[in-house]
């Protein structure tokens, strides 16, 4: 995989992410180095992987790691796609610590609810799952 080709390094005060209407954002008052990766599309190409949209590498040496999932409704698809991103990204990313972030359209109704799937994916990854509607956003 490789980060330089598909990173964008910033010290900028606000970087983000958005697609359809959803959007995740840095508040970077201090200017910590971030290197913002376009997964889907750019660091994993294969189509038949699953993988999230973005994720944040922060500070050189990187002491942090956002993953990002910019989704319409369908949370267990978006929870795959961050954990199957963790996995792919294990040696980079190892001892290092992280968070996941699906930014969802609306939350359904339906099917297994934002609770249960949270603590599923903190068994399983060991990594802490955020669910939010259209927009949020971090400080650092």
């Amino acid at each position: 995989m490789d980060f330089d080709a598909c990173s964008q390094k910033s010290r900028d005060k606000i970087i983000k992410c958005y697609q359809n209407g959803k959007e995740f954002k840095i508040n970077n008052k201090t200017g910590r180095f971030v290197n913002k990766v376009e997964v889907d599309g750019c660091l994993i190409n294969d189509e038949n992987e699953e993988k999230c949209d973005y994720l944040f590498e922060i500070d050189n040496p990187m002491s942090f790691v956002y993953y990002v999932e910019l989704k319409g409704k369908k949370l267990q698809k978006a929870c795959d796609q961050l954990g199957n991103t963790i996995k792919l990204c294990k040696q980079r990313h190892h001892n290092i610590d992280k968070e996941c972030h699906i930014i969802s359209s609306r939350v359904p109704k339906a099917g297994t609810s934002p609770q249960v799937l949270k603590r599923q994916f903190l068994k399983v990854y060991k990594v802490q799952l955020f669910i939010h509607t259209r927009t949020h956003t971090v400080t650092i």
